[in-house]
Formats: structure tokens, C-alpha cells, sequence
């Protein structure tokens, strides 16, 4: 209960100058080029400014968002998206099943205590053949590599909530205190296909090392 109060005050608040935008957010774009979709869901949506460039570049007729934050959800019902909060950790989202032809999450499922709970209701709202893009950080960057090879803490894990404590860099843009969850690219495609997905497409990004992934529901 104390996190979901916790994040409930969190919210993304992305640029709405293109060039400005993050790697990882281009790269999704990228690939939303390469479709076109009636209905799509953004888990984590924040603001939904990005929400809607990504519904704006596959044609989206339908843009629907969900967020903890209720600010976040105000405001992304401003910037055109059918939003609705939702504590994805623990609640079910609120739609049908096979309703969505794409569904979109960045950096939200190292986020959560239940990641089974949350791929198991993108699966089940998710169209036959439909598309699941996700991105988290890669616990296996080279970063941390070199930083536990030293004897350092790995960039995206902390051991206190208050000041930076065991990192090769104090500066480190990669450490957050409210990540609880931490994959290697082998873990995170084994808890994948668990849940039934199929993985098409691999790609990372600058900066933060980590990496996005394309998926296919299997039918």
C-alpha cells in the first residue's frame, strides 16, 4: 500500500519538442512506423504526450492510456487519451479481452512487485497476433558488468533510499530507488514466453544501456 501512494505521485512528463525526446522514445517510434493500428494502450502513460505520438505515427483511431498517478491521467485526458488509473501491480486492467491491436510499456514493469499479474492482463487484452512493445534496463549493461567486477553496485540497484550508497559513479543517471524488479535480457525473454509471448524483434538504446522489445501475442 505505501508504494502505490509512493508512485502515485509519479508521473512521466515527456518534451513535446521531437529532438528532445530520449533514444529509447525514437526507437519506439520507429517501430510504431511500421504499423498501423485501430486501438492502442499505453501502461505507464504518464502525461500521454508520448501516448499520442506513438497513436499519431500508426494512425491510431483509439488511444487509450493507463497510470498510479491521477495527475498524470488528468492530463493525458488533455493530451487526447482515454485514460483511466490504474495500479497495475495488483489490479486488473479495465477493458476486454482482445481489445487492443497494440499494447505499449516503457520502463514501468521494473517498477512492479507482481510482473506476472501485469504480462498476464497485456496478454489477455491483447488482440491474436497483436503487438507488445516494452522496454526496462538491462541489469547485464556493461556498466554494471564493470561496476560489480570492481566491487561496486550495480548502476540500477540501490541499498538506500536516501543517499547514494556503493556506486563506482554517484552521478549515475541509471540508479533509482523505486525500481524493485531487475532483468538480464535471458530473464526478461524466459518470463516472457512464460506468459505466452513470442519475441520478434530485439533493440537497445543510447544512453541508459537497456533494452526494448518487439512482440508478437502468439495465437
Amino acid at each position: 500500500m505505501k508504494s502505490k501512494k509512493k508512485y502515485a505521485d509519479i508521473f512521466v512528463e515527456i518534451t513535446s519538442k521531437d529532438e528532445e525526446l530520449r533514444d529509447r522514445h525514437k526507437k519506439v517510434l520507429e517501430i510504431f512506423t511500421n504499423y498501423r493500428f485501430d486501438r492502442i494502450l499505453d501502461v505507464g502513460c504518464g502525461d500521454g504526450y508520448f501516448t499520442a505520438l506513438v497513436g499519431k505515427t500508426c494512425g491510431a483511431k483509439e488511444i487509450y492510456g493507463v497510470d498510479i498517478s491521477e495527475k498524470g491521467v488528468e492530463m493525458a485526458k488533455k493530451n487526447g487519451i482515454k485514460a483511466f488509473r490504474v495500479y497495475v501491480d495488483k489490479e486488473d486492467l479495465p477493458f476486454e479481452d482482445n481489445y487492443f491491436d497494440a499494447v505499449l510499456s516503457l520502463e514501468v514493469i521494473e517498477h512492479l512487485f507482481d510482473p506476472d499479474h501485469f504480462l498476464d492482463e497485456v496478454y489477455r487484452v491483447l488482440k491474436p497476433g497483436g503487438l507488445f512493445v516494452l522496454s526496462t534496463p538491462n541489469l547485464a549493461a556493461i556498466h554494471n558488468r564493470i561496476a560489480l567486477l570492481l566491487g561496486y553496485q550495480p548502476y540500477s540497484i540501490v541499498v538506500s533510499l536516501q543517499r547514494p550508497v556503493g556506486h563506482l559513479c554517484f552521478k549515475a543517471t541509471g540508479a533509482a530507488p523505486d525500481h524493485i524488479r531487475f532483468f538480464t535480457l535471458k530473464a526478461l525473454k524466459n518470463i516472457l514466453k512464460i506468459h505466452k509471448f513470442k519475441i520478434i524483434k530485439v533493440k537497445g538504446y543510447a544512453c541508459r544501456i537497456a533494452r526494448k522489445y518487439e512482440i508478437f501475442k502468439c495465437d
